[in-house]
């Protein structure tokens, strides 16, 4: 069968989707009710944010997934490499050899919701209201999870018509990355196999198609003086004041690098920053780090290089006396790119005629698949307009729009020879 052949007609699936209107909104609410808020322990000495206990803690979602799962007959396997923090893999189809194998990954874990005082309504008590859904998690990325899972009961519905086969993922960790969610599947447990992927983790309401991710470094920026009484300041070298003037001259520096023709140049974020003992005495350490994200004419290692001669330069040119500055690399993440000719990119624009070509700073699923091979893209459903931000929300029929479009996608890819 090709892919001009579909399986089953496309304009029941679509209204199968809208049907699972409830089911849908249902599910969404109740995963976005557990908090799953992902964060650097080392960020938060005091404890966790949000009332967290442990980062993550995403298999509070995969149990309840996992219910459902049972519920339709769907077989599903978890995989922890820390406890509480559980990844779920499920598939339909009839895994015939030679046949291709679609996978389509989302994140069961959310970011903090910061300050309460910018929210309208609490984070982790979402409802439904004109048409939409609200609460942490519910466009990022829990609802598209949902919408995905949706798509895994109608094919499950069909599953006679599917001779490949359609892989679900709701793995941990992706808004940290430390090593317990796609990682983790991919380098220990080595349970990833797919011919295609699509992470629905971008948002752009279906009319967006993210073929490339910029490369990320995180950075940590010291900033060394000399501690003194408060009342006697100058016998001091205050490594605030010290961090200030670095960060002044960042702002207005651009970063060595070569424009791409879909990411563009780099981006830079003081993200956090930290220094001082107390009110009463000059600091003498101050920390800053910096989410830098890269395009592939750059290197971790060149941009370390490049903004610790930045912060020498500003201190040799008048900035605090006898400060000293080190930079660190913290993290990184390689930056990848698919051809805009890849067949995945191709089978999207056919069920989503109306989709650009894009590029993006974020970093999501998409990155750890194409660098070992696989030709993964995002394709998501929702706004960006609230992504990591107070009140947000998606449209329940983008929701239900996507599980059709998704399905319909599954259901051709899948009847295609690898």
């Amino acid at each position: 069968m090709t892919s001009s052949t579909p399986p089953v007609e496309p304009g029941l699936i679509l209204e199968k989707a809208e049907s699972m209107r409830d089911f849908i909104v249902d599910l969404t609410l109740r995963i976005s009710r557990e908090r799953t808020v992902d964060y650097f322990q080392e960020d938060y000495p005091n404890g966790g944010p949000d009332g967290m206990e442990i980062p993550g803690n995403e298999s509070k979602v995969t149990a309840i997934l996992g219910k459902e799962l049972d519920a339709i007959g769907v077989p599903y396997k978890t995989y922890a490499k820390v406890k509480g923090r559980d990844n779920l893999l499920a598939s339909v189809g009839q895994g015939k050899p030679g046949y291709k194998k679609l996978m389509v990954l989302l994140h069961t874990d959310v970011v903090p919701a910061g300050a309460p005082s910018d929210w309208k309504f609490s984070p982790f008590e979402p409802f439904e209201k004109d048409g939409k859904l609200y609460g942490r998690g519910v466009l990022d990325d829990k609802g598209p999870l949902v919408s995905a899972f949706a798509t895994l009961k109608i094919l499950k519905e069909h599953e006679d018509k599917v001779p490949g086969q359609f892989i679900f993922g709701a793995v941990a960790d992706e808004e940290v990355g430390v090593g317990v969610g796609l990682d983790y599947l991919i380098n220990e447990a080595k349970v990833i196999e797919c011919t295609d992927a699509i992470i629905p983790d971008i948002a752009g309401e279906m009319r967006e198609i993210n073929i490339a991710e910029k490369g990320r470094v995180l950075l940590k920026v010291r900033a060394h003086g000399k501690q003194a009484h408060a009342m006697e300041p100058s016998k001091g070298i205050n490594a605030i004041y010290a961090m200030g003037h670095f960060l002044q001259a960042l702002e207005k520096h651009e970063l060595r690098h070569e424009k791409h023709p879909v990411l563009g140049g780099p981006t830079v974020n003081t993200g956090l920053i930290r220094g001082g003992a107390a009110p009463n005495a000059v600091p003498a350490d101050c920390e800053t780090t910096l989410d830098i994200r890269y395009v592939p004419s750059q290197t971790p290692e060149g941009i370390r290089d490049e903004v610790q001669a930045l912060a020498e330069k500003i201190q040799k040119a008048g900035g605090t006396p006898g400060a000293t500055f080190t930079t660190e690399i913290f993290q990184t993440a390689l930056p990848c790119e698919v051809s805009p000719e890849a067949p995945i990119v191709k089978m999207i624009l056919k069920h989503a005629p109306d989709a650009k070509i894009t590029g993006s700073g974020g970093g999501t699923f998409a990155k750890d698949l194409v660098l070992m091979g696989v030709e993964a893209v995002g394709w998501s459903c929702g706004n960006e307009e609230t992504y990591h931000q107070p009140n947000e929300e998606i449209e329940i029929s983008q929701l239900t729009t996507y599980a059709g479009r998704l399905a319909n996608l599954a259901f051709e890819l899948c009847n295609m020879k690898a």
